[in-house]
């Protein structure tokens, strides 16, 4: 008698972050949805979740997990690595049932808003000292010892008051990063860099962002996208309401 034999492909993973510390999310109550069908992807720890013969076509489902908002996720190949395709999710904590340190929340309603973010002002541990544009490799001053374990940053154009986004690849030794695309606009040496701190956007133009209320610098600049058009503001989150998006 032949033994039968099953093959099991990966088709995608998924990993859940906490978007206010860039940790993991460990908590275990967590549920999928495809439309009004729930998804059983398997767990296998630190926040990620394995979706096996899930069929390789683009995609929306929602993402409920206790203690944050639910969120809407678009999964596309074409972005993703063929060999194991992986997206990470954001999630911004629940006002009421916020885990650790109380949050403090930034809403509002702007017709034709599309993506809203935002980096920490505060004094930045690491900042910018050259790049290799041919290479991709940034070089950077680091104030403290701190790794990069996260994907998004910010370098912050301090005198314009905004930041230009890059995605990390790898984390090099020597405090240097390989960056997945070259930085288009100009720097300064010593320019400070923050990790990005993804908001939530609804279809109606509803909009919240959501920070740990766990220091006493709370000034962030928030990058938000209107009609297509990338926009800058300061916040500051002790004094949300003197603050409008438009």
């Amino acid at each position: 008698m032949k033994a039968a034999i099953i093959h099991h492909r990966l088709d995608l993973l998924i990993r859940l972050l906490d978007t206010t510390t860039g940790y993991e999310v460990r908590e275990r109550d967590v549920h999928f949805y495809e439309d009004e069908k729930e998804l059983f992807p398997l767990y296998r720890g630190d926040g990620i979740y394995a979706f096996i013969n899930f069929e390789r076509i683009n995609r929306k489902f929602r993402v409920r997990a206790y203690g944050y908002e639910e969120i809407k996720v678009s999964i596309c190949y074409e972005n993703m690595d063929s060999a194991i395709p992986t997206q990470e999710v954001f999630l911004i904590p629940s006002e009421d049932i916020s885990k650790g340190e109380p949050v403090i929340s930034f809403t509002g309603k702007l017709s034709g808003i599309s993506h809203l973010e935002a980096v920490s002002l505060e004094p930045s541990h690491c900042s910018i000292n050259s790049f290799d544009e041919r290479k991709r490799i940034m070089k950077l001053f680091k104030t403290r010892q701190s790794n990069m374990e996260n994907r998004y940053y910010g370098l912050i154009h301090m005198e314009e008051q905004t930041y230009e986004r890059f995605e990390v690849e790898k984390e090099l030794v020597d405090s240097g990063l390989k960056i997945k695309e070259p930085l288009v606009e100009t720097f300064s040496v010593n320019s400070p860099i923050a990790r990005i701190i993804f908001g939530m956007v609804k279809e109606d133009g509803s909009y919240c962002i959501r920070v740990r209320d766990n220091r006493d610098y709370l000034i962030y600049l928030l990058r938000y996208v209107v009609g297509g058009e990338v926009k800058f503001r300061i916040l500051d989150f002790r004094k949300p309401e003197k603050t409008i998006l438009e």
